[in-house]
């Protein structure tokens, strides 16, 4: 009797009509490898585990779940790390909200994956992206194919025996001999940027962009192909350690075989100019120092542009966020300095704790349009160590300056009654000290000063590539924004007692400008400390500990750290060139 209970409900659930939403999540999570799918046992198989899975998600529609109960073990698979478990369908859909029918078609841009575009975040992990650096240029590449060298050519000269697969994917033994890993090395980066560039130029670029469009278009790394991928007809059955009918099994160099080289009927010169030429890169709208290869990231985006005002917030979107982002850290930030100083009762942990939240409401507010920079030396570290393209730069500093010199305004403004009655009785250092830093007593001597920021910004640069690190260990969905706030606080219960931690030049420049514009007295320029420590100070700290963190942990090839010096050079060497050639400073 119980049997045919639950034969009628998996009937009725496998009847009801699903979403395409529920549809694609419910494929996703019952998804079987194709070499896996043989046999009909198998095949029965997934037809129950389908019908329970549409059985549990029918629990909504009146029917009851007779699914049996999973342990946590068994729904996280074991996978337990300090950064908790990995997202599951189930979680991804109690995340989504209800779009009513016809919404997406009014609103384009609500269907685009979300990682459509690279954001340099500090909301979610950071984007990998394909920097000059990283790819042979034009006369290198003609260079290389004209004089194609075998996989392991600089190995056997120094008389290694290397395998030249263990070396394209990175199984190098360290030896006492530094030019003996040097030359493997060497080998295997020519191994891939070789294999990457044959695919672009014998026309498989465009399956590649699209792939890797593809595979991120999900934050969990790794993630298996759905059922919603390929429809189901298409899916076929492959026995493992046998190649198809008509296709030769993947076979990569060996031994003294020489490398794949590119078809005779490709022009390769004509191939490279569409590719690689500088007048690509300086297209209207595109950065102009990502590379030509990841252009079509940008080209597709979609808008919703419904009003005149909506073009032109789409034009200077990030910018936007980013000022709305920083004005409300900066403003609640002035606002509980001053509501301890004025009232003389206040506990220096509480500025700590409201430094913080306010942090993590910026990164809330603007994280996931521009970042959430909230400060210049976040915004330069992530343009040099990870490719936040420059042509945004000035634009992310001008919101944050203004952003900062506006924070300071409104902050007076709503405190001006109380400020006015606490200087009858007081100094104005108080209150000063509430908008800037500086350093609070008379034997905090400059380079106390100095080192104080540069740790303070150090730690906290470190910090934000880890967790923009989605090789390490990346919080959930969300908890970015908590994680730099405490991060914030702790810092400033580290560092605030000598100078104030600033860690920030926007956040001391900005509100010196609107006291200054209030009526202060010019000595807040006359301390050279404005200088050497909010500038300076963080300015050093923060790419010393982007190099750091880069020298110790992080492998990805964005970071100059990880390429050849001579690549870095000759990258600096062609922008600078570019520069040149808009300013007409060169024949």
């Amino acid at each position: 009797m119980e049997e045919s209970d639950n034969s009628r409900t998996r009937a009725r659930s496998d009847s009801q009509p699903q979403s395409p939403r529920r549809n694609r999540a419910a494929s996703d999570a019952d998804y079987i490898s194709p070499t896996r799918a043989t046999g009909a046992d198998d095949g029965q198989s997934n037809t129950r585990r389908r019908s329970s899975v549409a059985s549990r998600r029918s629990g909504g529609s009146g029917v009851p779940s007779l699914a049996p109960r999973t342990t946590l073990a068994q729904r996280t698979q074991g996978k337990f790390t300090l950064a908790g478990p990995d997202e599951t369908p189930q979680l991804r859909l109690a995340q989504e909200p209800f779009v009513q029918p016809g919404y997406a078609d009014l609103n384009p841009s609500y269907e685009q994956p979300s990682n459509a575009r690279p954001v340099w975040s500090l909301a979610k992990p950071l984007p990998r992206v394909v920097r000059p650096g990283m790819v042979p240029t034009k006369e290198e590449l003609l260079q290389n194919l004209a004089n194609a060298q075998r996989p392991t050519e600089n190995s056997q000269n120094l008389g290694l025996d290397v395998n030249a697969n263990d070396l394209e994917q990175g199984r190098i033994d360290k030896t006492t001999d530094p030019r003996k890993m040097a030359a493997q090395v060497e080998d295997a980066r020519l191994q891939r940027e070789n294999n990457f560039m044959n695919k672009i130029l014998t026309g498989d670029g465009t399956s590649v962009r699209q792939t890797s469009r593809m595979s991120r278009t999900s934050s969990v790394r790794g993630r298996r192909p759905s059922g919603w991928d390929l429809p189901q007809d298409q899916l076929s059955t492959v026995q493992e350690g046998d190649s198809q009918d008509g296709e030769e099994p993947d076979e990569r160099p060996v031994g003294n075989e020489r490398m794949d080289t590119i078809p005779e009927n490709v022009d390769l010169g004509q191939r490279l100019d569409e590719l690689l030429d500088a007048p690509e890169l300086e297209k209207a709208g595109y950065p102009e120092d990502l590379h030509p290869l990841v252009q079509e990231l940008v080209e597709d985006e979609v808008h919703n542009n419904h009003t005149t005002w909506s073009v032109i917030r789409t034009h200077h979107r990030e910018a936007l966020a980013e000022a709305l982002g920083v004005f409300v850290q900066l403003t609640m930030g002035f606002c509980v300095d001053l509501s301890v100083t004025i009232n003389n009762q206040g506990n220096p942990n509480t500025t700590d704790w409201a430094w913080g939240l306010a942090t993590m409401m910026a990164i809330y507010i603007s994280g996931g349009v521009s970042g959430a920079h909230l400060n210049p030396v976040v915004t330069m570290v992530l343009w040099f160590f990870r490719g936040f393209p420059k042509a945004k730069m000035p634009e992310y500093f001008a919101a944050q300056f203004l952003a900062a010199f506006c924070a300071g305004l409104a902050a007076y403004g709503i405190y001006y009654q109380a400020i006015d009655h606490y200087l009858i009785t007081n100094a104005d250092t108080g209150v000063i000290n509430s908008f800037v830093t500086n350093a609070r007593e008379t034997w905090v001597d400059a380079g106390t000063a100095f080192f104080n920021e540069f740790m303070g910004t150090a730690f906290l640069i470190v910090t934000v590539l880890a967790l923009g690190d989605d090789q390490n260990a990346p919080p959930g969905a969300g908890m970015n924004s908590l994680i730099i706030g405490l991060v914030i606080t702790c810092l400033s219960m580290c560092f605030a007692y000598q100078t104030g931690a600033a860690f920030n030049p926007s956040r001391d420049f900005g509100p010196r400008l609107a006291l200054l514009a209030v009526g202060f007295p010019s000595t807040l320029f006359t301390d050279p400390y404005w200088f050497y420590g909010p500038w300076a100070g963080a300015l050093s700290g923060g790419f010393m500990g982007a190099f750091l963190y880069d020298f110790f942990i992080f492998t990805g090839g964005e970071s100059p750290v990880n390429y050849p010096l001579e690549r870095t050079q000759r990258a600096m060497a062609k922008s600078g060139m570019k520069w040149k050639r808009r300013l007409h400073l060169s024949p």
